[in-house]
């Protein structure tokens, strides 16, 4: 005689009220981020998002708390959040590692030759510099070829700043389009509200943009963009939930 097969429990994700926000439960109870915290996000938006998110995959997030969020952008970026920056030593380190991409920020870094490229770069990164500088009352310094430029203290005094201004949500989805972009000034840019996700994407591949139109597509790079795309739409869409009433 055969094996009866279980039935999996049906798995309903839904969004209450909560002291310091919005409280995303699966069948009734507070769902888990992945080292065990309530998930308990700022924006009701954000948290009819997550849900939906849950709702739709849950044999992919369900499991040991939601142990696989990759397939979850707004519950990846709020469990970040959670778990790392709202813990003094996780926003420590999260702090650290932004300020280390203005010491070598792509924006700074432009090609001497071709002529072609440098007109490109100056055109779209030159821009986000000015605004940068504007933004932040410091001047960024630009190198040609292929060593950055050092920065002068004023940067990383005004960065550390604005950093430690920022609410764990907003600063766990910079932290995502800084590595992104590799440029926290393409970062700040997109988070603020300078420049949109394609924009931002633009500003990101320009060279490797310009290196395939000369020389064709190179299929790993092609991919490595991808998901570069990816994170910045995702991160833009999580700042567009997160400032929704």
């Amino acid at each position: 005689m055969s094996e009866q097969r279980k039935t999996p429990p049906k798995i309903e994700a839904a969004v209450r009220p909560e002291a310091g926000g919005h409280l995303v439960t699966v069948n009734g109870r507070p769902a888990k981020t992945p080292r065990g915290n309530a998930l308990i996000v700022p924006a009701r938006a954000l948290a009819d998002a997550i849900a939906a998110e849950i709702n739709a995959m849950p044999a992919t997030l369900m499991g040991k708390g939601l142990a696989d969020p990759a397939a979850a952008p707004n519950f990846r970026i709020s469990a970040g959040a959670i778990d790392v920056v709202c813990e003094a030593d996780g926003r420590a380190e999260v702090e650290k590692e932004l300020l280390g991409y203005a010491a070598t920020d792509l924006v700074c870094i432009r090609a001497d030759r071709p002529d072609e490229l440098v007109a490109r770069e100056d055109a779209v990164w030159g821009p986000l510099c000015s605004w940068f500088n504007e933004r932040f009352g410091v001047g960024l310094v630009c190198a040609r070829g292929l060593f950055a430029a050092p920065q002068p203290p004023a940067v990383a005094a005004a960065l550390a700043a604005a950093l430690a201004a920022l609410d764990p949500f907003r600063l766990a989805v910079l932290s995502l389009a800084t590595r992104s972009a590799g440029s926290i000034v393409v970062g700040f840019a997109l988070c603020e509200g300078r420049i949109d996700a394609d924009a931002a994407f633009a500003a990101a591949t320009l060279e490797e943009t310009f290196q395939e139109e000369k020389w064709g597509a190179d299929h790993d790079a092609a991919k490595a963009r991808q998901v570069k795309q990816l994170d910045l739409a995702q991160a833009a869409r999580f700042l567009e939930l997160l400032s929704e009433a």
